[in-house]
């Protein structure tokens, strides 16, 4: 069942608030040698497979269910089963690497916020057309990364025009959603500023916008794709435009967008900036 936008909305409101959403998250704290993490217990240091934590009964650490009482392995989030680690007062943490992330959910980034602003939806909807060419074997370039300041694959092109302005982005491969492989463009245009109480402002670090990915296995399930020509038609809902995880927290790496994935028109469409009760934005 395609998501409706009523439903894409109340989703992505309920993610920027919830446990581990990034407003929960309060730190994320490399580290390189032993050391303590703020705000929470114990003495942190780098180890095969994640990160150690040497703490006392006393302090609360439970890892995997358990009390730690010494020095015990807590698994990354790339391993087999990662490790769940619970502090006290609520505070909970994730390894990514060899950096230690700490989520409190009642945070005051969480208590303040009240929804994810958006322009205005454009009568009709704010739909294109483009034509993906994959590339193979390509790498991405170092500014490209994700929210965690990782190096991003690239996929390849997108080419689409917008309000008369003929755009080829780069696109490059994000993980995949609900079992669907997809696609991933990190962009700015116009409304992308630093004014944040104008009304046709947005984040000023860009937006994402997700698709699924047009490649299959098996390319006679491939309709849209024009024999012999190497490219697939693909549809850009700029309605869906979200913001990245550094638009709620400095905990987060902003991925910067590519020379050429910065357009010359203003997207009025999709979501602008988290904002409070009264509509001050928050980040």
């Amino acid at each position: 069942m395609t998501e409706t936008l009523g439903d894409h909305v109340a989703a992505r409101d309920a993610w920027a608030r919830s446990a581990r959403g990034p407003l929960a998250l309060v730190n994320a704290q490399a580290v390189d040698r032993p050391q303590p993490v703020w705000p929470v217990a114990g003495t942190w240091a780098p180890a095969v497979g994640g990160l150690a934590v040497t703490a006392a009964i006393d302090d609360g650490v439970v890892v995997d269910g358990d009390p730690v009482d010494g020095t015990v392995l807590v698994a990354g989030d790339t391993a087999v089963v990662p490790s769940t680690v619970v502090f006290r007062d609520g505070l909970a943490g994730t390894v990514h690497g060899t950096t230690l992330r700490v989520w409190d959910p009642a945070s005051d980034a969480v208590a303040r916020f009240a929804r994810i602003d958006r322009f205005a939806p454009r009568p009709g909807g704010w739909v294109t057309r483009g034509r993906y060419e994959p590339w193979s074997d390509r790498e991405a370039p170092g500014h490209l990364t994700d929210a965690a300041g990782d190096p991003l694959p690239v996929a390849g092109t997108i080419e689409t025009t917008i309000d008369g302005a003929t755009v080829r982005m780069t696109a490059v491969r994000s993980a995949p959603f609900h079992g669907r492989r997809r696609l991933q463009l990190i962009v700015q245009d116009t409304t992308s500023t630093l004014t944040e109480d104008d009304a046709g402002s947005s984040y000023s670090m860009g937006r994402f916008l997700y698709l699924d990915d047009p490649e299959q296995p098996d390319q006679s399930a491939q309709p849209d794709r024009p024999a012999d020509s190497g490219r697939y038609d693909v549809t850009l809902d700029w309605e869906r435009l979200v913001l990245p995880p550094c638009a709620f927290s400095y905990q987060y790496a902003c991925p910067v967008p590519p020379e050429e994935n910065r357009m010359p028109v203003a997207l009025t469409a999709g979501e602008r900036h988290p904002v409070d009760a009264s509509g001050a934005v928050l980040h």
